[in-house]
């Protein structure tokens, strides 16, 4: 596995707005610019928006060390490497904010149909259950919640879309680690580039195992 960077930036909504951070996509476009000299490249880094006290939080996953953005007050930065044995345990407590879509059959497009979200928590749950035999885990179905996230807004390249987002949280065990381990750095889901995908993990030891 190569390195891997998590950097934290936590700002204030009025610095945010000033900044013109009005979504995830424009967060996506703007933290671009902690990796300079990469224009016309692949983005290989994962991001996540999530509103705290007072504000924002960004969460930037990188397979390269980031540097701080101009805009980015040196307070709100904080940026270390991951070391590898952080992924390399037998499992974790989660949360994943994803955005679950189902391909349904359309009758002007009968061959690629279009993507709808999941909203039942059994559909969210068969969802996160498929992924997880694609990425070397396996989740416990009782205890994971799926809490529905505002619909996210946004406009790229000057069309307005719509995303719907949930939030999934439990425990999950790792059954390949090298799948495991490709799906922790490069997330899971679609919709990545719009602050979706990321597996936030804490794992978990004899010590804070639940009875």
């Amino acid at each position: 596995m190569s390195a891997t960077y998590l950097t934290k930036i936590e700002i204030d909504h009025e610095a945010a707005f000033k900044t013109g951070l009005r979504d995830s996509y424009t967060w996506h476009q703007k933290i671009w610019e902690a990796f300079p000299g990469r224009d016309g490249q692949a983005r290989d880094f994962l991001t996540r928006l999530d509103e705290i006290d007072g504000g924002l939080r960004l969460l930037v996953l990188s397979s390269e060390a980031a540097h701080r953005p101009d805009w980015c007050p040196e307070p709100s930065w904080h940026s270390k490497a991951v070391g590898e044995s952080f992924f390399s345990h037998p499992s974790y407590q989660f949360s994943l904010v994803a955005n679950p879509t189902k391909k349904v059959k359309s009758e002007n497009n009968p061959k690629n149909g279009r993507r709808v979200p999941l909203v039942k928590r059994e559909d969210l749950l068969n969802w996160l259950q498929r992924k997880g035999e694609q990425h070397g885990f396996t989740i416990d179905l009782e205890s994971t919640r799926t809490v529905p996230r505002p619909r996210q807004s946004f406009i790229k390249k000057g069309t307005a879309g719509l995303h719907t987002a949930t939030e999934f949280s439990g425990t999950l065990s790792v059954t390949n680690l090298e799948s495991f381990r490709h799906a922790a750095q490069h997330g899971i889901g679609s919709a990545k580039a719009f602050g979706f995908g990321m597996l936030c993990l804490i794992p978990l030891t004899n010590s804070n195992l639940k009875p």
